[in-house]
C-alpha cells in the first residue's frame, strides 16, 4: 500500500500502550498504514506521494479537550468579557465603557468575573444598577455557577421576593434583609430561569462563535472536543448548531456531546430520552451523541462544592444534588441503553456519588460504559483507590493546578488538598484533562495544562506558589497522555484515535521542540507548528 504523505526525520511519541517512539508515520486515506523508522517508511511513498520532513521536531496524537462547552461558549463570550485577575472596579469600568460604547443595545450580558472578589453574600444588584437600570444586565461569573444580575432583570424575569428558590441552600436567590433577590444568582435552576425569561444572546452570532472556537482551537493542536453539554436556555440553540455544523466541514475538530445538563433527578428519563434520540442522529466518528452530564454540586470559588469540611467563613455545609442511592439508580438507567457517564463533582462529598453510580455501574456488568468524574478537585484519601477499582476516569483542568492564596479563606485547610492526581493515577485511575472552556481563566491551549499539572504552579511565574501537596506533580507523560489516549478512551473511540498506531485515524500535531527535552517550565512557549484531522491540515503556522 502506497501512502498519501509520509512524515519523516521526526520525534514521534506514539502514545501507544508501550509509550513507543518513532521516526516516520505513513498516512493514507485520512488514516495511520504505518509507524516506524525513516528507512522503513520509504518503501510506502512513491511519485505521488508528499514527503515531510519533520526536520527533528515533535509528532503526537492529536490533543482532545476532555472537557469543555464550545456551543455554551459562543453564547457567554458574545458581550463583555472580564479577566480573572480584574479587580471589582476594573469589572465595573469595563461593563460602563461597554455600555457607553454600545447604547443601542436593549440587554447586556458579561462572562468571567472572579468569585472570590466577593465574600459569602455574593454581588449586589446595586452596584449594575448604578451603571444601568433601565436595561436588563447579567454578569456570568468565570466559573459559570453563578451570576450577577441587575434590578430590570429580576422585574423583567418576574422573580421577587415571593418567588421560591428551586432547591434552597443549593439553587436559590441571594436575599437582602426584606427578601427580595439582592443580585448574586447561584447555580444552574435560577441561573435558567433568568435566560428562559431573557434572551441575552443574538442567535445569529451563535454559529460564527463556534466556529471562531473552533479555529482556535485548531491552532492549539485540538483535534477533538467532548462538550459537555449547555444549559436549558440554550438547548434549541445547541441543535440549530449543531445541524448547520454537521453539513459542512467548517468544524475543525470531532464533536462529542450531550444535551442539557441533568441537575435534579425528576429531569433524566427525559434527559436520557433526547440524548438517545441525538445519538440516533448523529453517531459517526466526526458527530457523535452518546453521554449523560450530571451535575451533582458547585464550584469551590461560589462556595457550592458539597465537601465534608465546613466552609470557614460561614460554618455552612453543603449537600450533594444527588445522594449515593439516587446516582447509582440514574447510572444504571443510562448504562442500560449503552449511554456513558459524567458527572460533575468537584466536593469529596459529591465524589463519593460518583463512586456509588460507578460501583452499581460495574458490579451489574456494564464494564464498557465509560463513568467520568468531572473536575475530580477534592476526593477523600479511602475514595481514592475506587477510581481504579470501578475505572473511573478523572478529568481535571491542568490550568487549576497552582497555588491561589485568595482561595484560603474560601476553603482553609482543604485548599492544600486539591487536585491530587497523582495519587488517583498511582490508584489505577485513567486521568483525562480538558480546559472546560469557557471556564478555563488562563488559557485553554493543552500545553498549558500539561506544564501545570507537572509544575503545579502557574505558567509564566517560574517563583510563583506552587499549589499543595507538592509531591502530586505529574510527569510529561502523564499530562501528554491526558489529552491523548486517557481521552479518546472516555469518548469511547481508543481504537479510532488518542495515539499514532497503524489503522487509527491520522489526527496528530506537530511541535516544534520535543517536550520532553525542554524544562518544564517552558512547555507553554512551545509552538504548535501544523494540526492534522484525518490526514488533512485545519492549522498551520
Amino acid at each position: 500500500m502506497k501512502a498519501d504523505k509520509v512524515y519523516v526525520n521526526g520525534k514521534v511519541y506514539t502514545v501507544n500502550e508501550n509509550k513507543d517512539w518513532a521516526e516516520a508515520v505513513a498516512v493514507k486515506d485520512g488514516k495511520i498504514i504505518f509507524v516506524g523508522s525513516d528507512a522503513d517508511a520509504k518503501t510506502y511513498a512513491d511519485d505521488a506521494a508528499e514527503v515531510v520532513d519533520l526536520e527533528g521536531k515533535m509528532l503526537l496524537p492529536g490533543f482532545i479537550d476532555g472537557h469543555c462547552h464550545p456551543i455554551m461558549a459562543a453564547h457567554y463570550l458574545c458581550g463583555i468579557v472580564f479577566d480573572i485577575d480584574w479587580t471589582l472596579e476594573e469589572c465595573l469600568e469595563a461593563i460602563r465603557t461597554y455600555v457607553e460604547e454600545h447604547p443601542d443595545n436593549d440587554r447586556y450580558f458579561g462572562f468571567g468575573y472572579a468569585e472570590w472578589l466577593f465574600d459569602e453574600k455574593g454581588p449586589n444588584k446595586k452596584l449594575l444598577d448604578e451603571i444601568c437600570a433601565d436595561k436588563p444586565m447579567y454578569m456570568m461569573s468565570s466559573g459559570g455557577h453563578e451570576g450577577w444580575a441587575n434590578s430590570k432583570t429580576f422585574e423583567i424575569a418576574g422573580i421577587t421576593k415571593d418567588t421560591k428558590d428551586p432547591l434552597p441552600g443549593l439553587h436559590y436567590f441571594a436575599r437582602d434583609d426584606e427578601g427580595n433577590p439582592s443580585g448574586h444568582v447561584v447555580e444552574g435552576q435560577p441561573i435558567a430561569m433568568v435566560m428562559k425569561a431573557i434572551n441575552f444572546f443574538d442567535k445569529d452570532t451563535i454559529v460564527r462563535g463556534v466556529l471562531e472556537a473552533s479555529n482556535g482551537y485548531a491552532a492549539m493542536g485540538v483535534t477533538g472536543t467532548w462538550d459537555m453539554s449547555v444549559l436549558p436556555s440554550m438547548e434549541e440553540s445547541l441543535y440549530e448548531v449543531i445541524d448547520t455544523l454537521s453539513q459542512g466541514e467548517d468544524y475543525l475538530q470531532r464533536f462529542i456531546g450531550s444535551t442539557v445538563l441533568v441537575d435534579d433527578y425528576s429531569q433524566v428519563d427525559g434527559r436520557i430520552a433526547k440524548i438517545l434520540e441525538m445519538r440516533e442522529k448523529y453517531d459517526n466518528d466526526k458527530f457523535r451523541f452518546g453521554f449523560l452530564k450530571i451535575i451533582n454540586d458547585g464550584t469551590m470559588e461560589s462556595r457550592t462544592a458539597a465537601n465534608s469540611d465546613p466552609y470557614p467563613e460561614d460554618g455552612s455545609v453543603v449537600k450533594p444534588l444527588l445522594d449515593e442511592a439516587q446516582s447509582a439508580e440514574i447510572g444504571l438507567k443510562a448504562a442500560a441503553v449503552g449511554l456513558d457517564l459524567n458527572m460533575h463533582a468537584i466536593g469529596d462529598v459529591a465524589a463519593k456519588s460518583v463512586i456509588a453510580m460507578a460501583k452499581a455501574v460495574r458490579e451489574a456488568g456494564y464494564d464498557d460504559i465509560r463513568i467520568c468524574c468531572s473536575h475530580s478537585q477534592y476526593v477523600a484519601d479511602e475514595d481514592a483507590p475506587k477510581f481504579g477499582e470501578y475505572d473511573i476516569v478523572a478529568s481535571t483542568t491542568g490550568v487549576w493546578f497552582y497555588g491561589n492564596p485568595l482561595m484560603d479563606k474560601v476553603l482553609g485547610p482543604v485548599n492544600d488538598l486539591t487536585f491530587r492526581l497523582k495519587t488517583l493515577i498511582d490508584g489505577g485511575a485513567r486521568m483525562g484533562l480538558g480546559s472546560d472552556f469557557p471556564v478555563d481563566e488562563y488559557g485553554r491551549e493543552p500545553l498549558k495544562s500539561i506544564e501545570m499539572v507537572c509544575t503545579r504552579k502557574m505558567y509564566g511565574q517560574p517563583d510563583g506558589p506552587v499549589l499543595k501537596p507538592y509531591e502530586e506533580k505529574l510527569t510529561v507523560h502523564d499530562g501528554i497522555a491526558g489529552f491523548t489516549i486517557n481521552n479518546a478512551y472516555q469518548l469511547h473511540m481508543e481504537d479510532k484515535v488518542g495515539s499514532i498506531e497503524v489503522g487509527k485515524y491520522a489526527d496528530m500535531v506537530i511541535l516544534e521542540k520535543n517536550l520532553f527535552e525542554i524544562p518544564l517550565e517552558e512547555i507553554h512557549k512551545v509552538k504548535v507548528c501544523e494540526t492534522i484531522l484525518e490526514g488533512k491540515t485545519t492549522y498551520k503556522a
